[in-house]
């Protein structure tokens, strides 16, 4: 994935966390009118058993409970307005596409799919990521897509390039359409050379890379399991050049190291590689045209403003 493709995510990841949190969490403890119990404050002392005897509380702490009304309400305070605005820009999204016949079908969503999926080991690696960081179901991720393509198709519709413009605009970014290559490694980060070094020599006798990683790598975002960090691409600027440039180097199976990082030193293993082949003919220009309007489009904020105040947007409250 390249640098800005990365930011890019990064920056959609951030958004759709924030909101899409802010929304499951509300609907899932929305109370719903006549179900809940007479609320009570959260500086009021519960009384024995009160979380059989009260249906509105839903914490306690020290004795005191916090009712389902009262979070609703930070809820509200703290992600309200931007879970508001998010439902309005689909309302508005919706409604100029209809207006225009604009349409995103299942292909779009599952070519697009695949496309978000690029970084993870397949796309149900990329769905599990969305519910456990999100909690996100799969239909819900697919709702999305579906509203980003919808807002792309809308940015897109009046900005007309030429083949001309196209061809050059290839030419000029090379690095996005040639061939891609990622590699799967594992690794054991460690504070020190001389620990580094010993691991080294215990891989060497045979001992085995994942159980050793569990137990001496301090990444613990990977040492549970078996210092596996994926597939990353061969230009993936989040990770260090000299970790990218002796994965380029290294065989399969192989074991190289130690490494020095930021945070230590770094022994790898290539567990796979995997090469993409570049895209041709019109897939080429396809995949060329969308970078290229897109980079020529109205800034996505510009755009949702001008379509709520088109489609009459206002807040009742």
């Amino acid at each position: 994935m390249k640098s800005n493709e990365i930011l890019k995510t990064v920056v959609i990841v951030q958004a759709v966390c924030m909101i899409a949190l802010a929304g499951f969490v509300m609907v899932k403890l929305w109370p719903v009118p006549g179900a809940a119990g007479p609320a009570r404050d959260v500086d009021k002392p519960a009384g024995p058993g009160i979380e059989n005897q009260e249906e509105g509380v839903v914490a306690q702490v020290a004795g005191r409970s916090i009712t389902k009304e009262r979070l609703t309400e930070e809820l509200i305070r703290q992600y309200g307005d931007a879970a508001l605005r998010q439902l309005m820009v689909r309302h508005a999204i919706d409604a100029e596409a209809e207006s225009a016949g604009l349409s995103v079908g299942q292909g779009d969503i599952d070519r697009e799919l695949q496309r978000s999926a690029e970084g993870y080991e397949s796309v149900e690696q990329f769905y599990t990521f969305m519910k456990e960081q999100l909690g996100m179901s799969k239909e819900q991720v697919w709702e999305e897509i579906r509203y980003r393509l919808l807002l792309e198709r809308i940015a897109m519709r009046d900005i007309p390039v030429s083949d001309e413009e196209i061809d050059q605009y290839i030419a000029e970014h090379p690095e996005r359409y040639g061939e891609k290559r990622r590699y799967h490694l594992r690794w054991i980060v460690t504070t020190t050379w001389v620990q580094a070094n010993g691991i080294m020599s215990r891989l060497e006798n045979g001992e085995v890379f994942a159980e050793l990683a569990s137990q001496y790598s301090i990444d613990e975002f990977t040492s549970q399991n078996g210092g596996d960090l994926g597939l990353i691409d061969a230009d993936d600027p989040f990770y260090d050049a000299a970790v990218l440039e002796a994965a380029a180097n290294m065989e399969l199976a192989e074991i190289a190291g130690p490494i020095e990082l930021e945070q230590g030193y770094a022994i790898l293993e290539l567990a796979g590689m995997e090469a993409t082949s570049a895209p041709t003919g019109e897939r080429l220009y396809e995949l060329a045209r969308r970078d290229l309007v897109l980079e020529l489009a109205k800034p996505q904020q510009e755009l949702e403003e001008e379509l709520l105040a088109k489609h009459d947007a206002v807040i009742m409250k």
